[in-house]
């Protein structure tokens, strides 16, 4: 190239007029640069052509704008077999719908402690036929039940019984100072007991709806804590009393904002192929994303999945921002607050959905092709 260049000015344009000699005539330089652009056009696509090569290897389904092809857009399409990306209108693989569109809840009471208990459940039109996984939501520390209505709403919608518990004590404190909201390792076995119980309850709503057989745990800040130490089996002082024995019903669990560090140390995660799915936001200043990455890192068995949720705050899961009493978030979320419930909500139940129910179209929107329709969203997986 740089050869060409040097033959191009010291060669005189047949058509140029030059009146001086030793001086370029303008239209020798307007080539010269037109040239140059050409040359420099040309070897940008090359490199971009290889970059992208070498990046697929690396990381299939990579893809860079180039001067070839348009830019990434929200509804980048998959081939048929939902393996491979390619940049056309989505036909074969859309963004997962919710299956439900009508969402019933009541208040109960659940637990030796006598909780409160929002209860979320999809409203189907074959209720006789159909039965839906149980999915405990474990609330952040002194996080009203209440505040998750639009997150457990929507979950619900995509084919699970939500359950919302307030569970109050003064554990943390030793017995002593008023209780607080401070969920525990305990209520995941208690919570399932009670519902089976409920399918022998012929005035309850949800006796026909529960699959009792299948049990996944949803975690909030404090609550994913709990949720990951039920998963691994662990139960300490104040976080559990008594003994605990992990459920075989436990299938999955995902949580939001919530890291498993304890006594100076990131705790190991024995999750004994139980998928665990942790979900950050990018402004959380209660919950570092550098601490729920080493979290992530200490998930001893795959699947497990880590996303993060770009523009939400530690309170993103909740309808409001810092709800009352809860601890102070200092950084306001750049994400409007139902953009980020709904995006929340939609990758918990869809990664819950993939690992309880086997559904094949989840998992491939979780570990697949799902990142690239969400701008939302980095993930990072292992299945």
């Amino acid at each position: 190239m740089a050869f060409a260049l040097r033959l191009i000015s010291a060669t005189p344009l047949p058509n140029a007029q030059c009146p001086m000699p030793n001086a370029q005539c303008p239209f020798e330089k307007n080539a010269m640069k037109l040239f140059r652009f050409v040359c420099l056009a040309g070897l940008v696509a090359l490199l971009t052509i290889v970059l992208n090569i070498v990046l697929n290897i690396v990381w299939p389904g990579f893809s860079l704008p180039s001067l070839s092809s348009p830019p990434p857009v929200a509804g980048q399409a998959i081939d048929s077999s939902c393996d491979r990306y390619i940049n056309r209108s989505s036909r074969n693989c859309p963004n997962l719908e919710p299956e439900f569109q009508e969402v019933g809840t009541y208040t109960s009471t659940i637990g030796s402690n006598g909780d409160k208990t929002d209860i979320y459940y999809p409203i189907s039109s074959q209720p006789e036929s159909e039965s839906f996984p149980i999915a405990l939501l474990l609330q952040g520390f002194n996080v009203d039940k209440s505040y998750y209505s639009q997150f457990a709403t929507e979950v619900a919608r995509y084919g699970f019984v939500v359950v919302v518990p307030n569970h109050f004590t003064s554990a943390r404190t030793g017995g002593r100072g008023r209780p607080e909201l401070f969920a525990r390792v305990n209520q995941v076995t208690e919570v399932l007991a009670d519902l089976k119980r409920e399918t022998n309850n012929a005035n309850s709503p949800i006796a026909t709806l529960l699959d009792t057989q299948k049990l996944v745990l949803i975690g909030h800040s404090h609550g994913g804590f709990m949720g990951m130490d039920a998963i691994r089996g662990a139960c300490d002082l104040p976080f559990c009393e008594g003994t605990y024995r992990r459920p075989t019903e436990l299938k999955a669990g995902v949580f939001f904002a919530a890291d498993l560090w304890e006594d100076g140390e990131y705790l190991k995660i024995n999750n004994s192929g139980i998928a665990v799915g942790l979900i950050a936001g990018s402004r959380d200043s209660l919950i570092s994303i550098p601490s729920i990455t080493k979290t992530y890192r200490n998930i001893q068995t795959p699947p497990k999945v880590y996303i993060t949720v770009m523009g939400a705050n530690h309170y993103g899961i909740n309808d409001l921002d810092n709800p009352p009493g809860s601890p102070r978030e200092r950084n306001r979320p750049t994400l409007n607050q139902e953009l980020a419930v709904e995006t929340i909500a939609r990758w918990s139940a869809l990664f819950l959905r993939a690992h309880a129910l086997d559904d094949r179209a989840a998992w491939d929107y979780v570990y697949d092709y799902g990142r690239f329709q969400d701008r939302r969203v980095r993930v990072i997986s292992q299945d």
